[in-house]
């Protein structure tokens, strides 16, 4: 008898074991993503962070240098509120508004040109690591850097502004257009959840110059070659994003038109990790993306797996403890 008894014990705890490792694994699967999203989200907004820090430092030296040899200086730049001297005296930016008039006037590179950007234009322009800001879109938890041309290798890394649009310095007649992957890319969730903004909400452009916030408009899917979508609307200033659609394929591309907005109607993700893992766990059931709402019926059902094998484990232990 007394056998007996122990041998049910012992499978008692066997059991537990089991389910507990089972518990553990389950939520290690289902939590992975989020968590190497998040991760990968904090690592580029340190990133970012420390690009800005850089611009701080050398707009000081500059200033510095300047105050020297002449009177009357203007002062440490503040990184995304240059002023119209500061501007006028920085050589990139002065570039990127050539650009932008040569793309108003039809004479710009041919839209996404592969070799619009490369490394030695790059360095002529003073933007050797490609970066021009940060794309803060707080409707779908993300921060990116945002890189000039869509080469590969800043596709890999972050948003990208496409080679023959215009550059983001906040003009009139100006349509910035941004392309990002519509997947999880070294962590980050890049366009992923792009179909999750509805219009009204807003994104933040931050440049070494500018602050801009635009507001959602309108939304259009297009065939790949359709330059014409995202053509210049004289009058407006806007940003338009583009990814592949649907979810998992690339026949059709997906625009998000966005138009400026006042400053102070921003709002910031960065840095909110709270709202990111909310972003990552919330599935999008209206997606019209079939795979993006498979993957979250699937996830609200391993969710709620997990769950129930977490209460059974609770009950069950209560229950043999009782019985003790």
């Amino acid at each position: 008898m007394r056998r007996a008894t122990d041998n049910r014990a012992r499978g008692g705890r066997a059991s537990l074991i089991v389910g507990l490792v089972m518990l553990a694994v389950g939520i290690g699967l289902f939590a992975y993503p989020t968590v190497s999203a998040i991760r990968a989200q904090m690592e580029t907004d340190d990133a970012l962070a420390s690009m800005r820090e850089e611009d701080a430092d050398a707009d000081a030296a500059s200033d510095e240098t300047a105050s020297d040899t002449t009177s009357g200086g203007e002062g440490v730049a503040d990184v995304g509120h240059a002023t119209d001297a500061e501007k006028a005296a920085d050589t990139t930016y002065q570039q990127l508004k050539t650009y932008n008039e040569q793309v108003r006037e039809g004479e710009g590179d041919a839209i996404n040109d592969p070799f619009a950007f490369d490394d030695d234009s790059l360095a002529e322009l003073g933007l050797p690591n490609g970066i021009v800001g940060s794309l803060d879109i707080p409707a779908m938890g993300v921060t990116l850097p945002l890189y000039l041309g869509s080469s590969f290798d800043h596709m890999a890394q972050g948003a990208t502004v496409v080679a023959g649009t215009s550059m983001p310095l906040g003009e009139t007649d100006s349509n910035v257009v941004i392309a990002a992957h519509r997947g999880v890319w070294q962590g980050l969730t890049m366009f992923r959840d792009i179909e999750k903004l509805e219009e009204g909400d807003t994104l933040t452009l931050t440049t070494p110059w500018d602050t801009l916030v635009y507001r959602v408009t309108g939304f259009e899917v297009i065939l790949p070659d359709d330059t014409d979508a995202v053509a210049i609307q004289p009058g407006r200033d806007m940003v338009t994003l583009l990814t592949c659609h649907p979810y998992g394929q690339n026949a059709h591309r997906l625009l998000v038109y966005c138009e400026r907005v006042d400053d102070a109607e921003g709002e910031s993700s960065t840095g909110s990790i709270v709202q990111d893992i909310v972003t990552q766990l919330t599935p999008d059931l209206e997606s019209t993306s079939p795979l993006l709402t498979i993957e979250g019926v699937l996830k609200l059902a391993g969710l709620g797996i997990l769950v129930a094998l977490g209460l059974y484990l609770i009950v069950d232990t209560i229950r043999r403890r009782r019985r003790r």
